[in-house]
C-alpha cells in the first residue's frame, strides 16, 4: 500500500472507539466518514489519514463522546485522558498545575506553559479552563513535545479543539437545556444554548451561529460576607462563515466572544489547630522551630472560607480565525491564522479566612480571648488586572499525498503582548498600577516528510527552526519593577521529531520516535544597587524518547493503544537565589534561572472493547513519574523550603524529589449499555469512574494529597429529534483536595497561636482546593 492513505475498517461502535482511543498527529482536523460509514478519517499532519495509522499518542473525543462522558470544560478532560492533570487552584481561570506526562510548568504565567490550547490549529493564550466544549466536533489531546508542528508553548503537549464545517441544503440546528442541584447548595447549575446553521448560497456558502449561557452554581457561602463560593458563570456567542464553491477551494472564518464572571473559588486555608482537632497524623517539619505539618492534606472545610469583601474574577475573551485551503493541481496551499484578546480582572482575599472576632468557625472566639493573634499583613484583598493579546499566522504547502515520499513546508509568525497591573499599587504617575507591558515575537520555518520505504515501514521527519524575541520596554513608573531601559532576549532553537513506524498487520502498528520541546526564555526583574534590571533564563528543553503500539483486533471490536516514554528536562527554569554579575557587580539575587533538571519515566494505555452490540467498555491508565535530578544546592523562597532538612545557608537540594500537585497515576474505566428501544427512544446507561493517584502537596515531599475516585453516571433517551438524559456527577461525593498551590500547599497563617510550646514558633498553614460536591440533574436537546 505504498504511498496511499491506509484506512482501518471499523464497524458499529468501533467508530466511536477509534475516535476516543486512536493516536493522531498534531494538526488533525475534521473527521470524514466514507459513504458506507465504515471508516473514519482525519486530516493528520494536514493530510487525510486513519487515526490508527498515525504514530503519535493522542486521546481524541468526538462531540458525542464529550456529551456521554459529561466532559464540559478543560478540567473534565483529565478524567478520561491518561497522564493529563489540570489543577485549578484559584478557580477555573487560574490553573496552577497544568501538566501532561508529569511535567508541570512551575509558573502560572500563561506565556510559559508546557501545554497550549488551539481552536482549529490556531493558538489561544491565557488560562482557558472555562472554554465551552458544547459546540465542538472533536477535542484532541496530543501527548509529548509538539513544538515541531504546533510551535511554542507545546513542549509537553497540545490540546486542539476542532470545530465543524457548516454544511447542508436546509436550516438545521439544536437547542439544549440542562439543570442540576448539589446537596445543600445555595445555587442551581444550568446551561442554555443552541446552534443554527443555514445555507446562504446553495452548495457554496454557509453560516452557523451559536450562543450559550451557563452557570456552575455556588456550593457554599463565605462565613463573613455570605458571598457565593465556587460560582462560575459564562456567556458565549460564536459564528462560523464557511465558503466552499468547489472541491479545490475553501475559506472558514470564525469569531467568538466569551464573558466569564466567577465568585471566589473553593480554596481553603487549613491551620495546625484544625489538623489536631481532626485527629490527622502530624509531624514536626525542619526549619519550623517546633511547628508541624500533617502527613496528608485533609479535606477542606468550605464553612471556613472568608472573602473579606472580595468580588471574585472576570474575563472577556475575543477570538477570530481564518482557515483557507487551495488545491494547486496535486499540491495544497493553506493559510491558518487568528487574533485573540483576553482581558481579566481579579479581586480575591489575600488569605481566604474571616478575621473579625466571632466570624471564623474555628478561631472566632479565640481571637476575642487572646488565644490567637491575627496577622494583619495578610488581611484584605488583592485586586489585579491583565490583558493578553496575540496574533498568529501559518502558511503551509503540501506535496501530493499519494506518493511514497510526501513532504510539507511552512512559515509561521506569532506575536503576543501581556499587560498586567495591580490596582492597589496605583500612583499619580501610574494610576492603574501597571507592573509590566511585555511582548513576545516568534518567527519560524517548519516542514516534514513521510517516506514509505516499503508497504510496512515508514520514516517520518519533522522540524521547526524558530527565532524568538522576548521584550520588556522601559517603564519608569511601573509598580514593583520600575525600569529605565528596554530589555530584550533573543533565542534560536530547532525542534525536531523523527519517527519510525512499522505495520505488523493492517490493524497493528509499532513505532519509535524522538522529539524535542522548548519552553520560552523567561524574564525576571531584580533590584541591583537600587536599579531594577531584567534578567532572562535561557529556554527550557525537553527531550522525549518514546515507543508505542496501536492495535485493532476482532474486526475493530477491541482497540488497544500503548505508549511508553522517557523524558529528560534540561536547563529547567526555577526561581532561586543566584550569584550573578550585573553591570559589573557580583551580587546574590533572587531570579529565574536554569538551575533545575528532571527525568520523567512513564507509560499510558487506552482500550475499548465492544463486548456485544449493546455493551461497550472503555478504560485507560497513565503513569508518569517526574523526578528532579539537579544535585547542586539552591536557595529558594522560604515559604517553599519548609520540610527540607536544615542547612547552614538555608539552601535545599531537589535531587530525587518530585514537584507538587501532579499525581504519578491516573486512570479511567467506563461502560455504556444500550437498552431495548422504548416508545421510539433508544435508551442507554453509562457509568464512568476516574482515578487520580496520590500527589505531594509540598516541594519537600512530606505532605501528600490522597488518591481518590470520582464516579459519574448518565442515562440517556435518544430519538431522531430529541435527546433526554438524567445524570449524576461525583455521585460518591468525593471531597478530597484536588490540589494545593503553585509551588506547594504552604500558606501564611492568618491566625497565629500564642501557645508556641504546642504549635511552634514558625507556624505554617496549607492550601487545599475542594472539588464540587455530588450533583444531580437532567438535560434535554432538541434538533431541527
Amino acid at each position: 500500500m505504498t504511498g496511499r492513505v491506509r484506512i482501518a475498517k471499523l464497524t458499529g461502535s468501533a467508530i466511536v472507539t477509534a475516535m476516543v482511543l486512536a493516536a493522531s498527529p498534531a494538526l488533525a482536523q475534521q473527521a470524514d466518514e466514507s459513504e458506507n460509514g465504515n471508516t473514519i478519517v482525519v486530516t493528520a499532519k494536514n493530510r487525510k489519514e486513519s487515526l490508527q495509522d498515525v504514530p503519535l499518542a493522542i486521546t481524541a473525543l468526538s462531540n458525542q463522546d464529550l456529551a456521554s462522558a459529561q466532559i464540559r470544560d478543560a478540567r473534565d478532560l483529565q478524567k478520561i485522558t491518561p497522564n493529563l492533570s489540570l489543577f485549578a487552584g484559584s478557580g477555573r481561570n487560574d490553573p496552577s498545575a497544568y501538566s501532561l506526562r508529569g511535567l508541570a510548568p512551575n509558573t502560572s504565567d500563561e506565556r510559559y506553559q508546557g501545554i497550549s490550547i488551539f481552536i482549529d490549529g490556531v493558538a489561544l493564550s491565557g488560562q482557558l479552563a472555562s472554554l465551552d466544549l458544547e459546540n465542538l466536533q472533536r477535542v484532541e489531546i496530543i501527548k509529548g513535545p509538539q513544538s515541531a508542528t504546533f510551535g511554542r508553548a507545546t513542549y509537553s503537549g497540545a490540546i486542539n479543539y476542532v470545530t465543524a464545517d457548516p454544511s447542508g441544503d436546509s436550516i438545521t440546528g439544536f437547542v439544549k437545556a440542562r439543570g442540576s442541584l448539589t446537596n445543600t447548595a445555595p445555587d442551581a447549575s444550568y446551561y442554555f444554548g443552541g446552534t443554527v446553521t443555514a445555507p446562504i448560497v446553495k452548495d457554496a456558502l454557509w453560516l452557523s451561529v451559536s450562543g450559550s449561557l451557563m452557570q456552575n452554581g455556588a456550593f457554599a457561602k463565605s462565613v463573613d460576607d455570605r458571598a457565593p463560593i465556587g460560582r462560575e458563570r459564562t456567556q458565549v456567542v460564536s459564528g462560523t462563515l464557511f465558503f466552499k464553491p468547489d472541491d479545490t477551494f475553501s475559506i472558514k472564518l470564525r469569531g467568538m466572544y466569551q464573558h466569564d464572571r466567577d465568585s471566589s473559588p473553593s480554596q481553603v486555608v487549613e491551620h495546625p489547630r484544625e489538623w489536631l482537632n481532626a485527629g490527622v497524623p502530624v509531624a514536626a517539619f525542619s526549619r519550623g522551630n517546633g511547628s508541624f505539618f500533617p502527613t496528608y492534606l485533609p479535606s477542606g472545610d468550605l464553612d471556613s472560607i472568608g472573602t473579606q469583601g472580595a468580588t471574585g474574577y472576570g474575563r472577556d475573551r475575543y477570538f477570530a480565525s481564518a482557515v483557507v485551503t487551495k488545491q494547486l493541481g496535486d499540491y495544497e496551499l493553506s493559510y491558518r491564522g487568528g487574533y485573540f484578546k483576553e482581558s481579566r480582572w481579579a479581586n480575591v482575599a489575600t488569605v481566604p479566612r474571616a478575621p473579625r472576632p466571632g466570624q471564623d468557625p474555628v478561631f472566632g472566639d479565640l481571637v476575642t480571648n487572646g488565644t490567637v493573634t491575627v496577622r494583619s499583613s495578610v488581611l484584605g484583598t488583592f485586586p489585579s488586572t491583565e490583558t493578553f493579546e496575540n496574533t498568529s499566522h501559518q502558511l503551509m504547502l503540501l506535496s501530493p499525498g499519494d506518493k511514497p515520499f510526501r513532504w510539507r513546508a511552512g512559515l509561521y509568525y506569532f506575536w503576543e503582548n501581556d499587560l498586567s497591573a495591580f490596582t492597589g499599587y496605583g500612583t499619580a504617575a501610574n494610576p492603574k498600577g501597571i507592573t509590566r507591558n511585555d511582548n513576545l515575537t516568534n518567527m519560524a520555518v517548519l516542514g516534514g516528510f513521510d517516506w514509505d520505504f516499503t508497504d510496512k515501514l515508514t520514516l517520518s521527519g519533522e522540524g521547526r527552526y524558530a527565532h524568538e524575541k522576548v521584550s520588556s520596554p522601559a517603564c519608569p513608573s511601573c509598580a514593583f519593577y520600575p525600569t529605565l531601559t528596554d530589555f530584550n532576549n533573543k533565542s534560536n532553537d530547532f525542534s525536531p521529531r523523527v519517527t519510525l513506524s512499522y505495520k505488523v498487520t493492517n490493524e497493528n502498528m509499532v513505532y519509535a520516535l524522538f522529539s524535542k520541546g522548548v519552553k520560552s526564555a523567561r524574564f525576571s526583574f531584580v533590584n541591583v544597587a537600587g536599579t531594577y534590571v531584567g534578567l532572562a533564563a535561557d529556554p527550557e528543553k525537553l527531550f522525549n524518547y518514546e515507543i508505542g503500539s496501536k492495535n485493532s483486533f476482532f474486526g475493530g471490536r477491541l482497540t488497544v493503544n500503548l505508549a511508553a516514554f522517557y523524558d529528560e528536562v534540561k536547563d529547567q527554569q526555577l526561581v532561586s537565589t543566584q550569584e550573578r554579575t550585573v553591570n559589573g557587580n557580583t551580587v546574590n539575587i533572587a531570579t529565574v534561572g536554569n538551575v533545575g533538571a528532571s527525568k520523567i519515566l512513564g507509560f499510558e494505555g487506552e482500550a475499548s472493547l465492544r463486548v456485544t452490540p449493546s455493551l461497550t467498555l472503555r478504560g485507560s491508565v497513565g503513569y508518569a513519574h517526574q523526578e528532579f535530578t539537579a544535585k547542586n544546592p539552591i536557595i529558594i523562597s522560604a515559604s517553599s523550603t519548609y520540610g527540607f532538612p536544615a542547612s547552614a545557608n538555608n539552601s535545599i537540594v531537589l535531587d530525587g524529589l518530585t514537584q507538587a500537585n501532579v499525581p504519578d497515576w491516573n486512570g479511567f474505566i467506563g461502560g455504556e449499555y444500550k437498552l431495548p428501544e422504548m416508545g421510539g427512544f433508544s435508551p442507554s446507561l453509562r457509568v464512568d469512574g476516574a482515578y487520580r493517584g496520590s500527589w505531594y502537596a509540598n516541594l519537600a515531599n512530606t505532605v501528600k494529597g490522597r488518591s481518590a475516585w470520582t464516579v459519574d453516571a448518565r442515562i440517556n433517551f435518544a430519538s431522531d429529534m430529541i435527546d433526554f438524559s438524567l445524570f449524576g456527577r461525583n455521585i460518591l461525593n468525593n471531597q478530597r483536595p484536588t490540589g494545593s498551590g503553585l509551588a506547594g500547599a504552604t500558606a501564611t497563617c492568618i491566625f497565629v497561636e500564642r501557645d508556641t510550646a504546642t504549635y511552634g514558633s514558625n507556624q505554617q498553614c496549607l492550601y487545599a482546593s475542594v472539588p464540587r460536591p455530588a450533583e444531580w440533574g437532567m438535560e434535554a436537546t432538541l434538533r431541527f
